[in-house]
């Protein structure tokens, strides 16, 4: 297990132990019980006190250990203590105090010193509330406000006290409810609304003047997902790709009214501090047998920075700005489904980062855009999650994957003057390398249109940004693959791949 990854499984432990976490039936002892399950199905071993009291049942002196991988020996986290109080409508509640001290103890393989990171999660007025049964259960959790501090952090054997390190986060208004369903994996539902939550982070080496500061908010988040996770002897393994055979599979997505983020780097040349900002964003992820999905949203995107060194500071906005991806990740005997989508829209700059390439102005500043959105079929051919195929493709010892498909709906750069807008759809042979040596052979063909072209490169010849022997070359180029459109400065080309292997530029054939 690697150090990151056992960070991430530590704090998701936590997070799910104070704010998801139990795993429900009607009596105290069955919901801890359940709990406990849960945790040492997943491979992790789980140590407390118990002391029963009539209804209640108190936990304390809570350890969950992860044991093994590459970079850990072992790893340790240490909870305080909770009780879990029998109601008389036959629900549990999970009694949690307003302080819940966290320490995590992590010893790796190699000669490094053992780790030691000391939290302290806090929260107001909380309630957590179980009910259901064994097979179908319902928590509800709220509270008013919550928070989450670094306390003490051992790195190597040196303290870093709160001059070197410092780590935050405080919220309020949290409400959230999940079901779990227990078959043959355990399913989640679960809906979350936060008011607004509030990051600061800080982080000095302690030999030199370089240090990182970040400071970030978020205004009404909700989360709402599902997931699935294996039940039983599979569900131990450290290695993604049988979780994913046997059903591990999740589906989530983030949603806020507007977020801020300042960060300040220090470094022997000074201070660089950037600000960025939207006033609306959305985050969706997704993993499961048939692949990845990652969607990223933002509105009005704004970016400022001051960069040590530059005596002037720099500034960007963007109306909206977007990434999209869904990917296979296994292997497979038959093509897959692919896309790739992003987008820069209506992206302007400061005329000061202007200046540093167009002193003079001859470069219209109009808004910029910028946007692909293309899928495809591609066969698989090595796991992605497997390490030692990854090493053989890192290698070039093997090939991760063959394209089948490609289909572009939109292409679009609209940017100083000039504009290209390009569609295609295009199949890919395989079984024929020979046609174009190296390459899958290509059937189908490819539109584009441009305006613009040739008064931006008169105008780039002018600024001295290119020689005009260049441009001549560029323009001979272009006379090759296109052909003047309906209106001036503008040109468009249909490139076509057929079946016999030829190469035609606009019906003429130049392969």
């Amino acid at each position: 297990m690697s150090l990151e990854r056992s960070l991430l499984a530590s704090t998701t432990i936590s997070l799910s132990l104070m704010a998801n976490a139990a795993f429900a039936d009607l009596s105290a002892a069955e919901v801890w019980g359940d709990w406990r399950g849960y945790l040492e199905g997943m491979g992790y071993t789980v140590t407390a006190t118990e002391t029963g009291n009539g209804g209640t049942l108190s936990v304390s002196d809570i350890a969950v250990q992860i044991n093994g991988g590459p970079d850990v020996d072992k790893m340790t986290m240490s909870l305080g203590a909770i009780q879990f109080v029998e109601a008389s409508d036959g629900s549990v509640e999970v009694v949690m105090p307003a302080t819940i001290p966290i320490v995590i103890d992590v010893t790796p393989k190699s000669t490094e010193k053992p780790a030691r990171i000391e939290l302290s999660y806090t929260q107001s007025g909380q309630k957590m509330t179980v009910s259901g049964d064994a097979y179908a259960m319902v928590y509800d959790y709220a509270a008013p406000s919550f928070g989450l501090a670094l306390t003490s952090l051992l790195v190597d054997g040196t303290t870093m006290g709160q001059d070197n390190a410092r780590l935050s986060m405080t919220g309020n208004d949290l409400k959230s409810k999940t079901t779990v369903s227990v078959g043959e994996t355990r399913s989640y539902d679960q809906s979350m609304d936060i008011g607004n939550i509030a990051y600061d982070a800080f982080f000095k080496n302690p030999t030199d003047v370089e240090s990182i500061k970040i400071a970030s908010t978020v205004e009404s988040l909700i989360f709402a997902g599902t997931s699935a996770v294996p039940v039983g002897q599979i569900s131990q393994t450290q290695e993604l790709t049988p979780l994913l055979a046997a059903g591990f599979a999740f589906d989530g997505t983030f949603a806020t009214s507007g977020t801020e983020t300042k960060v300040e780097i220090v470094s022997k040349d000074g201070p660089t501090r950037i600000k960025t900002g939207s006033a609306a964003s959305t985050l969706g992820v997704a993993m499961g047998a048939d692949g990845i999905r990652y969607d990223v949203a933002a509105e009005q995107v704004r970016i400022g920075a001051e960069i040590a060194g530059l005596p002037f500071p720099l500034f960007a906005e963007m109306d909206k700005s977007g990434f999209s991806m869904v990917a296979p990740i296994l292997k497979s005997d038959d093509p897959q489904d692919f896309k790739l989508a992003f987008n820069a829209t209506q992206f302007t700059m400061s005329d000061i980062i202007w200046a540093l390439f167009d002193p003079s102005g001859q470069l219209p500043r109009d808004p910029a855009t910028i946007a692909l959105d293309m899928s495809g079929k591609a066969k698989v051919l090595v796991d992605s999650l497997d390490p030692q195929g990854m090493e053989k493709v890192a290698a070039g010892d093997t090939v991760p994957a063959e394209l089948h498909a490609l289909r572009i709906d939109r292409l679009t750069v609209d940017a100083v003057g000039a504009k290209l807008d390009a569609t295609g759809d295009v199949t890919f042979d395989n079984s024929d390398t020979t046609t174009l040596p190296g390459f899958p052979k290509p059937v189908g063909d490819i539109n584009i249109n441009l305006s613009g072209a040739n008064g931006l490169l008169d105008k780039l010849v002018a600024m001295g940004m290119l020689p005009a022997e260049q441009v001549m070359g560029a323009r001979m180029m272009m006379g090759v693959f296109a052909v003047p459109g309906d209106a001036p400065d503008t040109l468009k080309s249909n490139i076509e791949f057929n079946d016999a292997g030829q190469i035609l530029a606009n019906g003429q054939r130049i392969k």
